[in-house]
């Protein structure tokens, strides 16, 4: 099974079954551990405190099966205030950004929590103010 966690109302992926995110919380009651392939989660982590970040990857690696991949992102709160600081973002796009995050990580922190939940890192890349990291389980 392959799954995308979503905001509601953002655009979803035909082929994958939607699971919908909100502060601090994952619908994942209908899937069972180990039971996917691929988990989808570009966006995820902004919508989390930043002290439960860890039990929405503890939660996310727990459905995944072995060999599965996760992609999941964020905003680095480091690039984020970099651009602020060079007026390379402007208040209002600023204001943007942070009226969508319940908080921000890096990419720094989070690669070591992902590491430490026995997931290999394939790759990892920043685009702008976002970062994300695709993973495997084996």
């Amino acid at each position: 099974m392959k799954i995308q966690v979503v905001k509601m109302g953002e655009p979803v992926i035909e082929g994958y079954k939607h699971v919908i995110c909100s502060d601090n919380y994952i619908n994942l009651m209908d899937i069972s551990d180990n039971e996917c392939s691929e988990i989808m989660a570009q966006d995820v982590l902004d919508n989390f405190d930043f002290e439960k970040i860890h039990e929405c990857l503890v939660a996310l690696v727990g459905k995944l099966r072995l060999n599965g991949r996760i992609i999941i992102g964020g905003t680095d709160v480091r690039l984020f205030s970099r651009l602020v600081i060079n007026s390379s973002l402007n208040e209002q796009e600023a204001s943007q950004i942070l009226n969508r995050c319940k908080s921000m990580s890096s990419l720094s922190l989070v690669k070591p929590m992902i590491n430490s939940l026995g997931l290999n890192i394939e790759t990892s890349t920043i685009n702008g103010t976002h970062f994300e990291i695709v993973a495997k389980r084996g």
